[in-house]
Formats: C-alpha cells, sequence, structure tokens
C-alpha cells in the first residue's frame, strides 16, 4: 500500500543514534547514548531532566555548535554533519537561532547593534541589518531601547535583545538553554509568554531546555532526557 504524503513526510530535524561522551582524567565519561528523536517542522517542545544529563549538549549538537561522536542530524533529510566547518558555520548562521541562559551580548555595543550582528556577519547590508533589528526589536518590545548599551537595560530587557538576535535572520530553528533562568518570575513568564507567541506567529521549530515547569507546559511536546536517551512524555 502507497503511504500518503502525510505518514511519508520528512521530519523537520532528525537526530538519528546520538552518541557524545567526553575524556577525563577519570576516563570516558558517556553524556549521550544512542539517542533518536524526531521533530516536525513548527512543532515546540522542551528538553528536561536532572542536572548534568546532557540537555546541553544535546541543543548544542541539535543547532551544529558541537558534533556528536557518532549519528547523524538531519535537517529536511539533509545530513548537516557533512559539511566542513566553514559551511557549518553559515548554515548555523542561516537557519539557526540560538538564545543562551547567560545572554552572551557585547557590552559595548547598543542593543540595536548587537541584533544586528548575525546579519552582518551573513553578508547582508548595513542598512538590511539595521532595518532587520529595528523591526525584530520593536516586536519583542525594545523600540525604545535600541540605542541603549547593554549595562543600561534591565535583565529581562537584556534577555530579550537576546531573542531578537537570535531572530534576526529569520531561523527555521530556535534553540533556548534554559533562557529565563537568571530572571525573577514575573520578567521570566513574559518571556515565556513572548517565545510562545513567536513560535505560532513564525511558525518555527522551537526546541527549549528547560527546568522551569511552567516554561515546559507550554510547549506542545515535552522529552525527558534519562541515561543518554530521549524518553517522550
Amino acid at each position: 500500500m502507497n503511504e500518503t504524503p502525510e505518514t511519508s513526510r520528512e521530519p523537520f530535524v532528525l537526530a538519528s543514534g546520538i552518541t557524545k561522551g567526553y575524556a577525563k582524567h577519570s576516563g570516558y565519561v558517556s553524556v549521550l547514548s544512542d539517542l533518536t528523536l524526531s521533530v516536525e517542522a513548527g512543532q515546540s517542545m522542551a528538553v528536561v531532566g536532572v542536572s548534568g544529563i546532557g540537555k546541553s549538549t544535546f541543543l548544542h549538537i541539535l543547532g551544529a555548535l558541537d558534533r556528536p561522536d557518532e549519528g547523524r542530524v538531519l535537517f529536511g533529510g539533509r545530513d548537516v554533519f557533512v559539511l566542513p566547518d566553514q559551511a557549518l558555520a553559515r548554515f548555523r548562521n542561516e537557519n539557526v537561532g540560538f538564545v543562551f541562559q547567560f545572554h552572551h551580548l557585547l557590552p559595548e555595543f547598543t542593543a540595536l547593534e548587537n541584533t544586528a550582528l548575525p546579519a552582518r556577519i551573513g553578508g547582508l547590508s548595513p542598512a538590511e541589518a539595521r532595518d532587520r533589528a529595528e523591526a525584530v526589536l520593536d516586536r519583542v518590545g525594545l523600540s525604545d531601547r535600541l540605542t541603549h548599551r547593554i549595562g543600561e537595560l534591565s535583565g529581562g530587557e537584556q534577555q530579550r535583545v537576546a531573542v531578537a538576535r537570535a531572530l534576526v535572520m529569520e531561523p527555521e530553528l530556535f534553540l533556548a538553554d534554559e533562557p529565563t533562568g537568571n530572571l525573577d518570575v514575573k520578567t521570566a513568564r513574559r518571556i515565556h509568554e513572548l517565545l510562545c507567541e513567536l513560535n505560532a506567529e513564525r511558525r518555527m521549530t522551537m526546541i527549549l531546555v528547560t527546568h522551569n515547569q511552567e516554561l515546559a507546559g507550554m510547549m506542545s511536546r515535552r522529552v525527558t532526557l534519562l541515561d543518554g536517551r530521549a524518553v517522550e512524555e
């Protein structure tokens, strides 16, 4: 019997047989073990688990920031890890947006300059990069903070700049590692709501690592890392 288009469609992201470990003075430490997970386009997913289980490692591999020891990560059926380092860096710039627990913004730059940086690295003209940065900063509620340096912004505003920077290249995949871990409850909730709104508006695939149960509950899927593998909840 022929498969229908729905059942034969490839997932947007497929991590297959991912194994990763690190050599330490005490010996080899396995972090991920034959992990397989597929994510459909536009889905939102929370990755949870105890500290040190490998959540951040898994996220970095999904975003092509780190290579697995074994296994493949396919984007639309394309194995990104066959790419050489320079091509892989370009793939990340054009297709993946990252937000981390620590915003990693450049303090000597303004909110606008920080947000525009990936666009400039990606080869956009200064005018186009600025236009994109202004538009996305306006969307995250920072149109009145464009020329403020990072030290002049609150913690919540800094993380909004980090979100804007991750979105400026209009990525298909948005990854966040404990994006509200350093924020107070009220500010964190506002960021949670913003992320959900952006996922719905832009139809981008969103994968978050979090210990925050409220944020995890707002995602359409929840996966727990356990013994190096992904367990669907």
